[in-house]
């Protein structure tokens, strides 16, 4: 039994000190300003792709200094690849000794490049946060890269939207109105319903005799509440609140009322009446 624990003691001691040989090399690797990126295996060969597009060897990636500031550094690369390993190198170190030119320059070269390739998403994401994490000024510096890149993406998508956005907004607006004059025409029918018991009969003797269970335009709602409202009086003898019932039943419907309005009021409103009166400016014509 104390041999047991003495070996175990003894592999403890033995694992502690390889993991602490590991960490202090890997603390010294980003101490001297290289971090390691590891490219998943599914997105290897997209990432030779992409990698075979920054030149020879990376060499689209190289970086310039002021006054041979980066010592007898002779790579000059920002990043570096090894498609054997999947590991892509960011060399933070010397990027802070390089104009700003450069930096800029190499960093808009990869990353234009990178989201235009079949590298995942998730990898892509990585790879970015990595390189942020490591230093501010490159997160600085890829802000407008990246907005700049996305910016001229929705232009180029814009383009090809922008023929067919006139008849989208007439049909929308169209529906707006329409939504619009239905919802509030039923609402009104709906009060008259819940609230005039001689309208109420008059339309519920008129689909009996249609043989409908439900009054014509009278919505679900206002019907359920009605019976619910009634069935109170018949076996509590207590009172509801039918207006109340009926609104918190069409709390949806009232939302997507206020959608339909404020869409109007935006301003397609007024696209639509400026297209109507071209229609018509020409028929006169």
């Amino acid at each position: 039994m104390t041999k047991k624990l003495t070996l175990s003691i003894l592999l403890v001691l033995f694992l502690s000190i390889v993991f602490s040989f590991f960490e202090e090399i890997s603390v010294n690797a980003e101490e001297a300003g290289v971090k390691s990126i590891w490219i998943p295996p599914a997105d290897m060969k997209a990432m030779e792709e992409l990698w075979s597009q920054m030149g020879v060897d990376g060499d689209y990636l190289t970086l310039d200094f002021k006054m041979d500031s980066h010592g007898s550094e002779s790579d000059t690369r920002l990043l570096v690849y090894d498609p054997q390993e999947g590991v892509l190198k960011f060399r933070a170190d010397i990027f802070q000794a390089a104009t700003s030119e450069s930096r800029y320059k190499a960093l808009q070269t990869f990353v234009s490049a990178l989201q235009e390739s079949r590298v995942s998403p998730q990898t892509q994401q990585n790879i970015m946060d990595t390189m942020t994490s490591m230093n501010h000024d490159v997160s600085e510096m890829l802000i407008p890269i990246v907005m700049e890149t996305t910016t001229a993406d929705v232009y180029t998508a814009m383009r090809w939207v922008a023929p067919i956005l006139p008849i989208l907004r007439v049909i929308l607006g169209v529906g707006a109105i329409v939504i619009t004059i239905l919802l509030v025409g039923v609402t009104i029918i709906d009060l008259v319903y819940i609230g005039l018991p001689i309208a109420r009969e008059s339309m519920t003797d008129r689909s009996e005799k249609k043989g409908k269970r439900k009054p014509s335009f009278v919505s679900d709602d206002a019907f359920v509440v009605v019976r619910e409202v009634e069935a109170s009086l018949e076996t509590t003898n207590s009172y509801k609140n039918a207006y109340l019932l009926y609104f918190k039943k069409r709390l949806l419907t009232y939302f997507i009322l206020s959608i339909c309005l404020l869409y109007l009021v935006a301003g397609e409103l007024g696209g639509l009446i400026a297209w109507l009166l071209s229609l018509g400016k020409g028929v006169v014509q």
